[in-house]
């Protein structure tokens, strides 16, 4: 029984987010989706995504992306973090 209880504490604690994870990979698991669901959505690949949430090169994304990113995310363009939008300006 213990086992089962540790099994499932260990899966809640790695949902939950890191200090480390960047604001990309925080919003698009707080959106629920997965690095697919959200690079499919956006139409970019999904290491692409995944440089862009390890912070290899800032999102240059259209203004179509942008809006997009921000619906599947259900955020406001303008309450994203300033670190994701310096490049779209």
């Amino acid at each position: 029984m213990n086992r089962v209880y540790d099994d499932m504490s260990a899966r809640k604690s790695s949902q939950q987010p890191e200090e480390n994870d960047s604001p990309l990979k925080r919003l698009r698991e707080q959106a629920n989706l997965t690095q697919e669901q959200l690079s499919v959505g956006l139409g970019v690949s999904t290491s692409t995504l995944r440089r862009w949430e390890n912070g290899d090169v800032e999102p240059a994304m259209t203004r179509e992306q942008w809006a997009v990113f921000c619906e599947l995310l259900g955020v406001p363009f303008e309450q994203l973090p300033q670190k994701l939008n310096l490049r779209s300006q």
